[in-house]
């Protein structure tokens, strides 16, 4: 399986980005498994959907697993965002499948159009 963190680490910092994921995992589970990724994050837990839900991504149809006592009551539609300094949302990927993500190429190829060229 192809990682960011091997393919575009040197990517983001050329550029001086920052990488923030947001899942809805307990900190504790995000803190217990953050070394598996060796992405180069902040990682943040989103366990009320707030974030979600301001971006319009919450997917109530496809979930992961059973709900039960203590489980997300939905899960985000897998995105990726590239958002500038002032919050302005310069482009977006939504996977079609809720376990796959667009693979780093799609990422660079919008790092270089939006950010290296001024979009």
């Amino acid at each position: 399986m192809r990682r960011w963190s091997d393919e575009l680490q040197g990517e983001f910092e050329a550029r001086g980005l920052k990488v923030v994921t947001i899942s809805t995992d307990y900190p504790e589970e995000i803190r217990k498994r953050r070394g598996a990724h060796r992405l180069q994050a902040t990682m943040l837990s989103d366990r009320n959907l707030g974030v979600t839900d301001a971006f319009g991504l919450r997917n109530e149809g496809i979930h992961s697993g059973p709900v039960g006592e203590g489980e997300a009551e939905a899960l985000p539609v897998p995105t990726t965002l590239l958002v500038d300094k002032n919050g302005v949302v310069l482009w977006m990927d939504q996977a079609e499948n809720y376990q796959r993500r667009s693979g780093p190429e799609v990422v660079l190829a919008a790092m270089q159009q939006y950010l290296d060229t001024g979009g």
